[in-house]
């Protein structure tokens, strides 16, 4: 073997010494907290994946829960419309049911007025008539009697009682 193939070899058993040498050195100081670094770094990444899918879960249970909240008040809504509705009918029944028994009412008061004001007109008629009978006998009693006379009087007698029905009408 030749100086210069031994002088290789040399070479290459340093170099090949120098590279393992380094190369231990680095897997015991760089390549664990690399791969340590390296492992943290995926179990985060994990991790967060993990919170993600948990806060999607969490949102989906969420929107149901809001939907339902939303469903309930929609409900609760369109019963309180109702109510208020009937509510509203039964109020106005009870106002119609108050005006007609005000309405019966005032109708009674009024035909009581006008049979007692009729009441009254009558009792005022016979009162006139009786003195408009007294006035033509005293008139008569009072003049001669003579039939064209009495005639007059009775004809005016019965004027004055036209006269009067037709006021009281």
């Amino acid at each position: 073997m030749s100086s210069e193939v031994r002088q290789l070899l040399l070479d290459l058993a340093v170099q090949l010494t120098g590279f393992l040498l380094a190369f231990g050195i680095l897997k015991k100081l760089f390549w664990g907290p690399v791969l340590g670094a390296l492992d943290s770094r995926r179990d985060k990444i994990a991790s967060e994946f993990e919170g993600i899918e948990k806060a999607k879960q969490e949102m989906e249970r969420l929107k149901v829960e809001y939907q339902a909240h939303l469903t309930k008040i929609e409900e609760e809504a369109r019963g309180k419309i109702q109510q208020a509705i009937n509510d509203g009918r039964r109020i106005a029944s009870e106002i119609e049911e108050d005006a007609r028994t005000h309405a019966r009412e005032t109708l009674e008061k009024t035909k009581e007025a006008v049979t007692l004001e009729v009441a009254k007109a009558r009792v005022e008629l016979k009162e006139q008539i009786v003195d408009l009978a007294i006035q033509a006998t005293h008139k008569v009693l009072q003049q001669n009697l003579d039939e064209e006379t009495d005639r007059r009087m009775i004809e005016a007698f019965i004027k004055d009682i036209s006269t009067l029905d037709k006021g009281n009408g």
